[in-house]
């Protein structure tokens, strides 16, 4: 609609007025839509992309040396995490407190080396396709030919992403189930590396088990990072020379669906390049009641992630506290 087209239009006409049918929609404020990115996480996902296009073409001795850097920063910058690394870490160290605090240094730079590596995973993973038993799958194929689908469990360590991309080159559909990964515009980006290699994302919710157990009906892989219980109601086990809590989804869900528990991880060799290993099957529990066979197999899996560990402990990333079950709380 047009203001009357004979009558020169008044100065106070020259605007639409808001209100008015005739006048346009103006949308948000500059400023609303400024802070609706910023909420959003729009500026670590510009970030994360200016990240991405640096590191691509980056050497890899430069690379970890940058990482190194970053992860040393973060072990002084971040002391509470730093000192629950330690405590962790002393359970390798054999009571010496300086190797204690080595490990727990390590760590943060092995992470910082994890996060810069999720940068270029699909030229990591070409590499992999390279190097002649790199990638292993030989338990994994055999488990899925009984027709059950198969539950790969990993801890922190080492560089679970590149991992999972190895398992998804197995020709069956592989789902992971994992939490948001920082704002919702980062954890666009993330998702979209890993669809992008192979791995379908499951979020941790309350339609996750739901999506799990039809995955395995269907004969597929399911992969869960499972060495910290953050929903609470875990199992107690012995693990790492303590008594800590597991989650206890991934050996309810092998007992109801007759899938079999495959231990497996990617670790970084010293030269910077990486090697998969899966172990076997874990064994069924003994019969009993649903309980205790899931006390039986969850004490398998840490057994099985303690041998993992022992190999390299500064590749398990463990800032975490290991006696606590549920969430973490809030902490530098």
């Amino acid at each position: 609609m047009s203001l009357v087209r004979d009558a020169a239009p008044a100065p106070a006409l020259r605007e639409p007025i808001p209100g008015r049918p005739d006048a346009p929609h103006a949308g948000p404020p500059p400023h609303s839509v400024a802070a609706g990115w910023v909420a959003q996480g729009g500026p670590q996902a510009l970030g994360f992309r200016i990240a991405t296009v640096l590191t691509r073409p980056m050497p890899r001795q430069l690379r970890y040396r940058l990482a190194d850097m970053g992860g040393s920063a973060a072990y002084g910058i971040l002391p509470r995490r730093a000192r629950r690394a330690r405590v962790n870490y002393s359970a390798f160290a054999a009571g010496d407190r300086t190797a204690a605090s080595g490990l727990a240094r390590g760590a943060f730079r092995n992470y910082a080396r994890t996060i810069l590596d999720f940068l270029i995973l699909e030229k990591l993973l070409d590499e992999l396709k390279r190097t002649p038993g790199a990638i292993s799958l030989g338990p994994l194929h055999r488990a899925l030919a009984v027709g059950r689908g198969a539950i790969v469990v990993t801890p922190h360590l080492g560089n679970w992403d590149l991992g999972a991309a190895a398992i998804a080159t197995c020709g069956t559909p592989v789902h992971a189930v994992t939490d948001a990964f920082g704002p919702p515009a980062v954890d666009a980006l993330v998702r979209a590396t890993r669809e992008r290699l192979g791995v379908g994302v499951i979020p941790v919710g309350p339609d996750s088990a739901r999506e799990a157990l039809r995955a395995l009906r269907r004969n597929e892989v399911l992969l869960l990072a499972c060495d910290i219980d953050k929903g609470g109601g875990g199992v107690p086990v012995s693990f790492v020379g303590r008594t800590v809590v597991l989650p206890a989804g991934p050996a309810t869900l092998a007992l109801r669906t007759g899938a079999p528990l495959i231990p497996g991880y990617m670790r970084r060799l010293a030269d910077g390049r990486h090697q998969s290993e899966l172990l076997e099957p874990l064994a069924d529990p003994a019969p009993g009641d649903a309980q205790t066979r899931t006390a039986e197999l969850t004490q398998a899996i840490a057994t099985a992630f303690e041998k993992m560990i022992w190999a390299d402990p500064s590749q398990w990333f463990a800032f975490h506290s290991l006696t606590r079950s549920g969430p973490e709380p809030p902490t530098s």
